[in-house]
């Protein structure tokens, strides 16, 4: 029975597609359910964990108290069934679980900015499963966890366009693909065993450097490059046989329209990432997402890798509650292997202006909304 349930765990908070899925470090929900736009549309502190340069348009100060983001792929009822049915006595019972795709992953973080440097936190985990290989059948099986201490600059070079720099330092457990046979889950001494298999931790340390400018006009377009992990984060080895892998360059660039209206607010965004990797099939590359906001309410939706992806947000003062509903593609190309996923987050976040006015609440919408693109 005590199998049983770790099997159960596992398969609750993993998925698959491990060779082709590709790894994001900090996406907040709001961005999932804008078609996996991030770069052009991140706002206030959270802004250096992903674009840098954004952080030239904070005013005054931003704190990102705590943001709290979990999402997992939906298990249809043959999934639930397929568990349920488990006896670790007997193999032929994980036979219905072949082929079967999970996923979970959660983050948390913390940070402060003030015009044009700001500090911050954030650990986030991934998991996957999928069991292969019914003549020998193995656990193909991803799990990482970073933690990563960010500080992170602006400087304006123009009258709205700013370059921007952030030091990384990372502590990373796993961040490979595992294999693991059936009998060592079954012989597994809780789920303390089944995490010994991931013993490999590393520290590195990374640059990301960004360019953003606003451009005058009524739609107020924004332009934005990011070259994330410049030259690539490498690991020294802390813990286990070997280092974990190094985490690759990401070159992504992208842009954004809004308008501002009286009680509503709008913007499209377009981004492509991984722009200097040639073993990503373009598609995959392509983000298109938008928002429109109402008081209290924000609508979003967008095109996630030739995916369809909606999402919502709830403003209650300092509070926002996000939701989203997208599909990440685990094959090579759009349109081979979709994998749908649900993702919520809880954050806390408050925002004054330079003379230490409150305002980042929803009697100040335009003030806060200006910030957001």
């Amino acid at each position: 029975m005590a199998v049983k349930v770790i099997a159960a765990f596992i398969f609750l908070f993993c998925t698959s597609g491990f060779a082709q899925e590709i790894n994001h470090s900090y996406r907040p929900v709001r961005s999932l359910g804008m078609g996996g736009t991030v770069f052009t549309t991140i706002r206030g502190a959270e802004s250096m964990f992903v674009n840098p340069a954004a952080m030239g348009k904070i005013q005054g100060l931003d704190i990102h108290l705590v943001g709290i983001n979990v999402g997992a792929r939906m298990l249809s009822t043959e999934d639930i069934e397929a568990i349920q049915d488990i006896d670790e006595n007997d193999p032929a019972t994980y036979n219905n679980l072949f082929g079967k795709r999970i996923y979970a992953d959660a983050l948390g973080s913390t940070a402060i900015a003030f015009p044009y440097l700001g500090f911050g936190y954030y650990t986030d985990y991934s998991l996957s499963l999928e069991l292969n290989n019914p003549g020998f059948p193995e656990f193909t099986t991803y799990f990482r966890n970073d933690q990563n201490y960010v500080i992170a600059g602006a400087y304006p070079i123009g009258r709205s366009s700013y370059i921007g720099l952030s030091f990384k330092k990372i502590d990373r457990w796993g961040g490979d693909v595992q294999e693991i046979g059936l009998s060592d889950v079954a012989n597994a001494d809780g789920i303390d065993g089944i995490m010994e298999e991931f013993d490999n931790k590393g520290t590195g340390y990374g640059v990301d450097l960004a360019y953003l400018t606003e451009v005058d006009g009524p739609l107020s377009p924004i332009l934005t490059v990011v070259w994330k992990d410049v030259g690539g984060t490498s690991f020294k080895k802390t813990g286990g046989d070997e280092a974990p892998s190094h985490i690759p360059g990401n070159l992504s660039a992208g842009a954004a329209l809004g308008v501002d209206l009286p009680g509503l607010d709008w913007i499209i965004a377009l981004e492509g990432t991984h722009l200097l990797d040639s073993d990503i099939q373009i598609g995959k590359k392509v983000h298109l997402g938008t928002e429109i906001s109402l008081p209290f309410l924000d609508i979003r939706a967008g095109i996630n890798q030739g995916y369809v992806s909606y999402g919502v947000g709830l403003d209650f003062f300092i509070f926002r509650l996000d939701a989203a509903s997208y599909t990440e593609e685990l094959g090579v190309y759009p349109g081979q292997t979709a994998d749908q996923r649900y993702a919520i987050a809880l954050s806390m976040d408050l925002g004054f202006d330079a003379n230490f006015k409150f305002t980042q609440n929803n009697n100040n919408k335009k003030t806060r909304l200006k910030q957001r693109r």
